[in-house]
């Protein structure tokens, strides 16, 4: 990396804040005048909880929430009209104009709150472009999870099921029903990840999230191989829609415009064991033995929990507390009316809890493992937002995200980019997104600030730096703005100090401006949502 000079002169300390999990404590924080003479929230709660919920804190956001409260404007979120997802130009073969309209969107859409939690149930319900770098499959895959992100989590169970692009990566599509005297057994592949990975996991769960444990202090197995070969065998009989105006046969050709359909013959109709005990009867068609496989999942005790923890460290923390939990799991199982699985109740438990909100008014105390790193992709967009960027459509910010290690649509494997188990080492604290922070990309990271501040961010991504520059005549003015735009005024004094030192060795206005953009954006106050 090829810092500039003022720069290197705090970046060592710079550094050292990252490492803190905690950016500042309650004296350090510095009013800023509200833009409205008697908002329902300040200004630092409207920051964190856009951190938490859009993909960054853009300053029409802020008034926004300020204006409105928290309460209306989650639910102004969810009457938004959902931004689109475009199928890709005919003689497109990759996933490049789809990672384009992700940002753009991400940029530049209003229906936040949509997109961010569409994106986390992507990073749960996997599907990767590892396996087929192909628009047609991800297009349709994205907008299932796109229209379920506000539904019924039995929904989106039900549709991401028989999605052809889901059907495809975990071997649904065209599995067929055992033949001993073949020596063919049903595929277990989606079988044993929706249990595993998009519902219950795998240990009986506590209503808090904790393991429960039999008499000899174990933990309990949620399931085990009779369940997940039961649940292979109620899956199977499916296969991918057929081409318009052509008989359906017993295995269509690979095709993902619309959901897959059955093939009775190829269904196993023997009686299969599920979850707890319960036995699907014989006899039954490939539809009634999904519906009611999907059914046996989704009401187990499991699911709210193991989701909604996941969407807790998503959003909000990476080390959430055991009753955080519950309640959010609460949620899942009774949205107040008697309905289980409602989005909408676990994203409102999620994001208005005490627990989200704690730190509204101040920092969380030093060294409290609180919040979560900013993963590439939040990193990106969380800086650009606040920054006002212009973001075309044509733009290049998944190259951004992919030097940092996460390539948008493409996880490595079906367990994600990173793991929500993930515990950073020596810590003794979950640390999901810290997977992808190994030190080459902690100096990715470095290098991406350094080409956005100092070269030219390109793809089509420009930034007006015009207001830090003519701040930057007076220093303190500098530090001051630099505070508010990027950190909602939470500075610490220590990282104020640190960038005053570097902004004085220069008496240039542009290079003031962008060494303290660069060394804020280098921090912990800002790389850790707080």
């Amino acid at each position: 990396m090829q810092a500039q000079p003022a720069v290197r002169t705090a970046l060592g300390a710079s550094l050292a804040l990252w490492a803190m999990m905690s950016p500042g404590r309650a004296q350090d924080l510095e009013p800023i005048p509200a833009p409205d003479p008697s908002p329902k929230v300040s200004v630092r709660a409207a920051t964190r909880l856009l951190d938490q919920a859009t993909f960054g804190a853009a300053p029409g956001a802020v008034y926004g929430v300020q204006r409105l409260g928290m309460e209306s404007w989650i639910e102004t979120q969810f009457s938004a009209p959902e931004s689109p997802i475009s199928d890709a130009p005919a003689d497109v073969t990759n996933l490049t104009t789809v990672q384009q309209e992700f940002f753009y969107n991400a940029m530049n859409g209003g229906d936040q709150l949509r997109q961010r939690v569409a994106f986390a149930l992507s990073k749960i319900w996997v599907v990767s472009g590892a396996r087929f770098n192909d628009p047609a499959a991800i297009v349709p895959y994205l907008r299932v999870l796109q229209k379920h992100a506000f539904g019924n989590y039995y929904d989106l169970m039900s549709e991401i099921t028989l999605n052809p692009a889901m059907g495809r990566y975990l071997d649904m599509a065209n599995n067929v029903k055992p033949n001993p005297a073949l020596g063919r057994s049903a595929n277990e592949n989606y079988a044993r990840e929706l249990l595993q990975l998009f519902t219950i996991g795998t240990y009986e769960l506590n209503p808090d999230g904790s393991r429960r444990m039999d008499g000899q202090g174990r933990p309990i197995q949620a399931y085990g191989q009779p369940e997940i070969v039961g649940f292979a065998r109620a899956f199977t009989g499916w296969t991918y829609p057929p081409v318009p105006g052509q008989a359906s046969g017993a295995r269509n050709p690979v095709r993902y415009d619309g959901p897959m359909v059955p093939f009775a013959a190829n269904h196993d109709t023997g009686e299969k064991m599920l979850l707890g005990g319960t036995l699907l009867p014989a006899g039954q068609s490939p539809e009634k033995d999904l519906a009611g496989a999907l059914s046996n999942v989704f009401h187990h005790p499991n699911v709210g929990p193991f989701i909604g923890k996941q969407l807790i460290q998503q959003l909000v923390t990476s080390n959430p507390s055991p009753e955080y939990v519950s309640r959010v799991a609460s949620a899942f199982a009774d949205n107040g009316q008697g309905v289980r699985g409602d989005m909408r109740a676990v994203i409102r438990a999620v994001l208005l809890d005490p627990e989200a909100r704690m730190y509204d008014d101040s920092p969380p105390p030093e060294a409290h493992r609180y919040g979560h790193l900013r993963e590439p992709v939040l990193l990106v967009t969380g800086l650009l937002r606040r920054l006002g960027a212009g973001v075309p459509r044509d733009n290049n910010l998944a190259g951004y995200a992919r030097n940092l290690d996460q390539n948008v649509y493409f996880p490595p494997t079906v367990f994600s980019y990173f793991a929500p188990g993930y515990e950073i080492p020596g810590a003794g604290a979950l640390g999901p997104e810290f997977q992808l922070l190994s030190p080459s990309r902690a100096i990715a990271r470095l290098n991406f600030l350094n080409q956005l501040f100092f070269s030219t961010p390109g793809g089509g991504t420009p930034l007006d730096l015009s207001a830090f520059t003519a701040a930057a005549r007076e220093p303190e003015a500098l530090v001051r703005l630099v505070n508010q735009v990027l950190m909602a005024g939470a500075m610490t004094a220590e990282l104020r100090q640190a960038i005053l030192q570097a902004v004085n060795a220069t008496t240039d206005s542009q290079l003031r401006a962008k060494t303290a953009l660069y060394l804020a954006a280098a921090s912990g106050a800002f790389q850790v949502v707080q």
